[in-house]
């Protein structure tokens, strides 16, 4: 979704959060930028090579939120530490600017649908392309993002069977367009977060188009097709307290399992939670703890 709302619930604002105007770029945060070029347009992304990196790594792809920056997130999250000690690769692809200068993943936004980006083919193509040149795994490839960033990780794992072993989309929506394009496919485990009072990404969804998005679905609708999909017979539900005073959130957990395929979906729901997530989360720790499980060896 577009921008974010501050609290003063302390939260942490992960994977690139969109602010009402791109934050400059400091000279502390100078990185290659590696280009690829998709449909005659040049295609940027960092990538992170973690100095222990073996044959046939895991690849992890990031991606920032609406007019987020993937060099912002790249310097500002924790998977790089995390791929550090695990000895994965973490892309970060950046998305292309809309009319109004923002970086955006086309997802079928109303005011993006005059934009002709293809970002599937974009990281379909990229996908392959850092397989080959870096000698990574062909099956151990995970996807997350925020907001636009998450709503675009739902975009991928129903236009990209076989691709990816596993999502995370965080703070996510299912547009409706796409959604309903989505019931054959193949079940992804999936590792969800959403917050109950998000005011950008509504838990209730939007279905008439009250903000100008487009429709989408609510959270539980998104709960139901995702564990529809992986068939499952086992529910571990949990909760997770806030370790603040003045923080009212708190975190409660379904993990969704289908014993027989071990495919899980995880659904990380923030009771009072806005568009972020609360400190007492080691958010990427979560995620790659949840990626971790469907590592082929």
């Amino acid at each position: 979704m577009r921008n974010f709302i501050f609290s003063i619930i302390p939260i942490v604002l992960f994977l690139g959060v969109a602010s009402a105007q791109e934050a400059p770029i400091s000279a502390s945060k100078k990185e290659r930028v590696h280009k690829v070029i998709i449909d005659s347009i040049e295609r940027n992304y960092y990538l992170h090579i973690p100095k222990n990196r073996k044959a046939n790594a895991p690849l992890v792809f990031v991606f920032h939120g609406y007019s987020g920056s993937a060099l912002d997130i790249n310097c500002d999250n924790k998977f790089n530490q995390i791929a550090n000690q695990n000895g994965f690769v973490v892309c970060y692809p950046q998305g292309l600017k809309d009319e109004k200068g923002k970086a955006f993943w086309q997802v079928g936004y109303n005011f993006h649908k005059n934009l002709k980006v293809n970002d599937v083919k974009f990281v379909k193509i990229l996908t392959h392309s850092l397989q080959n040149k870096y000698n990574l795994s062909k099956n151990n490839v995970f996807i997350t993002g925020f907001s636009n960033g998450g709503d675009f990780c739902n975009l991928l794992s129903c236009q990209t069977e076989g691709v990816f072993k596993a999502a995370a989309p965080i703070i996510s929506c299912f547009m409706k367009e796409f959604y309903d394009q989505c019931d054959q496919a193949k079940a992804i485990p999936t590792f969800m977060l959403n917050g109950t009072h998000d005011q950008i990404t509504n838990w209730d969804g939007d279905m008439t188009n009250q903000q100008g998005y487009g429709p989408y679905i609510p959270t539980v609708d998104m709960i139901d097709f995702r564990t529809r999909q992986i068939n499952y017979d086992t529910r571990q539900q949990d909760t997770l307290f806030s370790n603040s005073a003045i923080d009212k959130t708190l975190i409660a957990i379904d993990r969704y399992k289908n014993s027989k395929t071990n495919n899980q979906v995880w659904m990380y729901k923030i009771i009072n939670g806005g568009h972020g997530h609360p400190t007492y989360l080691d958010l990427e720790k979560e995620i790659w703890t949840f990626f971790s499980l469907y590592l082929d060896d």
